[in-house]
């Protein structure tokens, strides 16, 4: 019965991951943006993939300071964000290992989000493809993970309808960080208590 769920999840997202980026590449995907806490949509996310850590025995760590300012964004655009790396990250990082998310303002104003792992890598010459639809990484330390090769380019979609740059530093054999920047024009000032 748990394989038939799990079976049943994955298809969903699939079919999820493919119209949402259907729909961003013929330019029908609007941003439906609210000013939102990012630590809050940290904790959910965490909350979502906590389960798949456990059983691959990782460490999940949450970085995130509680003070951030809110952004404007669509929260359910920065929870598939979250995620999608969350899942690639853990996808990709074997037994032992860890994930962190964090995030901080960045000098200049705008604000970065990073999610960093200690699994595979990805060799330099590969990071291009990694962000193409459907791009499958072939080496001997990818080929045992099955996936569509739909989530960092997502991801990427996501973040350019919020105006956010991806940025990926990646070593085979060292681990990846996947850094999302969102521009200071998204960044809000926190209202003052009082």
């Amino acid at each position: 019965m748990i394989d038939i769920h799990e079976s049943g999840r994955h298809l969903l997202s699939l079919i999820n991951d493919t119209l949402d980026l259907s729909k961003y590449e013929i330019g029908h995907r609007e941003l439906q943006a609210h000013p939102m806490e990012l630590a809050g949509a940290v904790e959910a996310s965490i909350r979502i993939i906590r389960q798949r850590a456990i059983d691959k025995n990782l460490t999940l760590i949450d970085e995130v300071p509680r003070d951030l300012p809110p952004i404007s964004a669509e929260s359910r655009a920065i929870r598939q964000i979250l995620i999608n790396l969350l899942s690639n990250a853990i996808k990709f990082t074997p037994a032992g290992g860890k994930v962190t998310v964090s995030a901080n303002r960045v000098p200049g104003g705008d604000l970065s989000l990073s999610v960093a792992d200690t699994g595979i890598g990805i060799a330099p010459e590969d990071v291009p493809r990694a962000f193409a639809p459907f791009e499958q990484i072939d080496s001997d330390l990818s080929r045992e993970f099955e996936g569509t090769g739909l989530g960092l380019p997502l991801v990427k979609s996501l973040a350019e309808l919020h105006g956010a740059e991806v940025k990926m530093e990646t070593e085979v054999g060292k681990g990846t960080t996947v850094t999302i920047v969102f521009p200071k024009d998204r960044v809000l000032a926190r209202a003052k208590a009082g």
